[in-house]
């Protein structure tokens, strides 16, 4: 086979929930596969890692076999592939058939994202980079011929919609936004085009946070004043790559405005805001599984596309069995 020791391993918001997708981050993977790079087991790697699925590409050594990747990693639920079935899948998740929702682009711009980042950091392999430019192309043609992103929601987009089916109006609302990321900036783009009493960010790297205050019309406090302004705020939406928890329960509750009605959308992973927080009658909680709760229009044409053109992915397939071959020829 010309790509049997190209692996994908790792979790995503089919066969995990929330709470064991934190647990699996945190059980920090990444250091095992730097460790299995650096001994020369593994040729190179990619890591996609976004708030649904984090996975690993590997293209391991001929002498490394997938038996003993299982039994260095030592870890469980989750799923793993190789060869043929690697790559196939690795298609399906840059044409969006493994997204939420059906075709969306972002998934292709992170997959971009994460295959240079790979290449930058030098752990990447003439094989992944080969796999990786032949997804990418795919994922371009298969939306272009498909038209299947068009109009199609995106996650910035569906959780602004799920706070505004929770409020009847933003006008009056003071909105804090915990996080400078590609998400966190991508709802601050949403929001400009909305009417509301103020937007104030906070990151934990403050220029990051400066970078980008006039672009979104943004109000800027340290890092150490969230909790302050977060109680100043009605809607908090938190975003942050942090490993542990940003606003705790109990310092939260000291401090709130009892007679004041507060929304946090948790859209991290591990989850920056503190469970419990919403025992009282005048705060609401909600998670980033909570707001697919939302996401339901079109899904059946969306289906019916993906279906109809499933055949770019074998094409796909073919040519880089062809480049594989002539590789081989030219070796």
């Amino acid at each position: 086979m010309y790509f049997k020791n190209f692996i994908v391993f790792g979790i995503s918001h089919k066969n995990l929930n929330l709470k064991e997708r934190e647990e699996f981050i945190l059980n920090n993977i990444i250091l095992k596969i730097e460790k299995l790079f650096l001994e020369e087991k593994i040729k190179g790697y990619v890591n996609l890692s976004t708030c649904l699925r984090v996975e690993y590409y590997l293209d391991l050594d001929k002498n490394y076999s997938i038996e003993k990747l299982k039994k260095d990693l030592n870890i469980e639920n989750i799923f793993i592939k190789n060869g043929h079935e690697a790559v196939n899948y690795l298609f399906r998740v840059t044409c969006g058939f493994e997204s939420v929702i059906k075709g969306e682009d972002q998934i292709l711009a992170q997959i971009k994202k994460a295959k240079n980042t790979s290449t930058e950091m030098k752990v990447s392999s003439s094989n992944i980079n080969v796999i990786f430019n032949k997804a990418i192309e795919l994922g371009k043609k298969f939306r272009n011929k498909s038209k299947i992103a068009h109009n199609a929601l995106s996650l910035e987009a569906i959780s602004l919609k799920f706070i505004k089916l929770k409020l009847k109006t933003l006008q009056d609302k003071k909105i804090l936004i915990l996080g400078v990321g590609d998400l966190a900036k991508d709802i601050m783009g949403l929001l400009k085009k909305e009417e509301y009493k103020s937007l104030t960010i906070t990151n934990r790297s403050y220029h990051k946070a400066l970078e980008v205050k006039d672009i979104y019309n943004a109000e800027v406090i340290s890092f150490e004043n969230k909790l302050e302004e977060a109680v100043k705020s009605n809607i908090i939406i938190s975003a942050t790559s942090a490993p542990h928890i940003v606003i705790k329960k109990d310092d939260f509750i000291k401090n709130m405005d009892i007679n004041k009605k507060y929304i946090f959308l948790d859209l991290a992973v591990p989850r920056d805001i503190e469970e419990g927080i919403e025992d009282l009658p005048n705060v609401d909680l909600y998670n980033i599984d909570d707001v697919w709760g939302v996401y339901y229009e079109n899904l059946e044409n969306r289906e019916n596309l993906l279906h109809e053109y499933e055949y770019m992915l074998g094409d796909q397939m073919l040519n880089l069995k062809k480049w594989f071959e002539y590789k081989e020829g030219i070796a």
